[in-house]
């Protein structure tokens, strides 16, 4: 009689045991997959953008989480590069900076202009300039602004 109770007794554990291995691979998956349904989604944002000296060399943006590289592509046509990126949806606020523009004498400080924009995933499209000087008798400093901002 002891060793049906031994048997029960193992069975139970390897149950046991198997029902906190599966819990345990569902909650680490759940920890590592990604959260698509709570993920903002995207809208495309055109830019075309030209810098007092050159020719700019990539397109930062903030939305209001600080500033980043967006995904997407862009190429250059005269004096302008033209920048399609995605931005979040949800978004209520844009500014822009580029890298570099092509012959800036030294890296300068970002003192450009924000822009309160309406969320949603309709395309935003604008013109952009990023003009460079020196403030005298202080730093070289950047102001990019946009101008022509239209969703569509």
């Amino acid at each position: 009689m002891s060793s049906g109770i031994r048997t029960t007794g193992r069975s139970l554990r390897r149950k046991v045991v198997a029902l906190l291995s599966a819990t345990a691979a569902v909650v680490l998956l759940a920890a590592v997959a990604p959260q698509s349904a709570s993920a903002d989604t995207l809208r495309t944002f055109n830019v075309a953008l030209s810098c007092s000296y050159g020719l700019p060399y990539g397109l930062s943006v903030d939305n209001g989480s600080g500033w980043y590289y967006p995904d997407g592509s862009s190429y250059a046509s005269g004096g302008v590069k033209f920048f399609t990126v995605s931005i979040p949806a949800s978004a209520t606020s844009l500014a822009i900076n580029t890298g570099f523009c092509e012959t800036d004498p030294q890296t300068p400080m970002w003192e450009g202009y924000r822009y309160s924009i309406t969320p949603g995933t309709s395309t935003i499209s604008a013109t952009g300039y990023c003009l460079d000087e020196y403030v005298y008798p202080g730093p070289f400093v950047r102001y990019c602004s946009l101008s022509g901002l239209t969703y569509s």
